[in-house]
């Protein structure tokens, strides 16, 4: 279960003493939710496996499955986090939309639906 931070879980308007540390926060949640997209990326289509000596041929023993999923599952948990936050309005503000944006903007949708 993640924990939520003071302010990661509403909007911090410009007038409130928390705004400055709200928006760093913002910045850090894209940051990390970026970092949990790459490491997903780099599992896709990969293999577990080994080179066998007598042949030559590589022998894949399993797909890295498990990893993508939990990688793209923590990415996904923190773009819930982040559509209640600053961070949302920051990927808004920068007219962002690469893939860490389009998590955060669908997770949104997701969020505005809810109540």
């Amino acid at each position: 279960m993640l924990t939520i931070e003071p302010d990661y879980d509403r909007f911090v308007e410009t007038h409130e003493p928390h705004y400055f540390s709200a928006q760093a926060r913002g910045f850090a949640l894209i940051r990390q939710i970026e970092r949990h997209l790459k490491r997903a990326n780099s599992y896709a289509g990969q293999y577990y496996g080994y080179t066998d000596h007598e042949t030559g041929d590589f022998v894949i023993t399993d797909e890295c499955d498990e990893e993508y999923e939990a990688e793209w599952n923590r990415a996904s948990e923190l773009a819930r986090i982040a559509a209640r936050s600053n961070a949302y309005r920051i990927i808004r503000a920068q007219g962002r939309d690469d893939e860490a944006a389009m998590l955060i903007l669908e997770a949104r949708t997701l969020v505005a639906q809810q109540g």
